[in-house]
């Protein structure tokens, strides 16, 4: 299931019923028993509904952590994710962020304030940090369609629920095949490097995987 928390007012700030948006759509993900696909795009909760507004994000986020272990969760960051918002993706299985995205609890605002050091939004939590430092990010994207077009591919791994298996597709790939090079492909020495992702392709039917987390 798939839902957007994309809002145009006040620069992104979500109300109570954004919250209860996201609520429903991750009860009902549970119910179903079938993957929660979030977009988000956020600069946090409205200030203008003061405690409504901050009870609805408890709300979603409550029903998104009753997700969490029992269907996969995958959240999509295609611009601001600030406060309440970033907090969400903490919650998720696997993140994608597109180039414009970017996720903090507190802006460079704060930051300077209390360290003295000045740092752009995409330095404190652009994708590319949270893909190299924080761990946050399982994959930098282009744009929302390349985002999308992972996020498809990802789910095609994935079983809908953790009581199933996940997807079993036709090969032609031998189920004896034998590769004599995975004998060499770890070298003798411990402090030596060597190419994971080739030990994957090889093991792998017909050399498919899809690696999260590349940095």
């Amino acid at each position: 299931m798939v839902v957007r928390s994309v809002s145009v007012r006040r620069r992104g700030a979500l109300s109570s019923e954004d919250g209860a948006t996201l609520r429903t759509a991750a009860e009902t993900a549970l119910t179903l028993r079938i993957p929660l696909v979030l977009v988000l795009a956020s600069s946090g909760a409205d200030v203008s509904e003061g405690m409504d507004s901050l009870h609805g994000w408890g709300q979603a986020a409550r029903s998104i952590s009753a997700c969490s272990g029992s269907v996969p969760i995958i959240a999509v960051v295609t611009g601001p994710a600030i406060s309440g918002p970033a907090l969400l993706l903490g919650l998720a299985d696997v993140v994608l962020m597109t180039a414009d995205a970017f996720a903090f609890v507190s802006g460079p605002a704060m930051v300077q304030e209390f360290t003295g050091v000045r740092l752009g939004i995409h330095q404190l939590g652009g994708a590319a940090v949270h893909a190299r430092s924080s761990g946050l990010c399982s994959i930098e994207t282009v744009d929302e369609a390349d985002a999308m077009a992972h996020v498809e591919n990802i789910l095609g791994f994935l079983p809908a629920h953790t009581d199933e298996l996940p997807p079993q597709l036709p090969t032609d790939d031998p189920v004896d095949r034998i590769d004599a090079d995975l004998r060499e492909a770890i070298p003798a020495k411990a402090t030596s490097s060597y190419d994971v992702r080739h030990i994957a392709s090889v093991i792998a039917d017909d050399g498919e995987f899809t690696e999260l987390g590349t940095r």
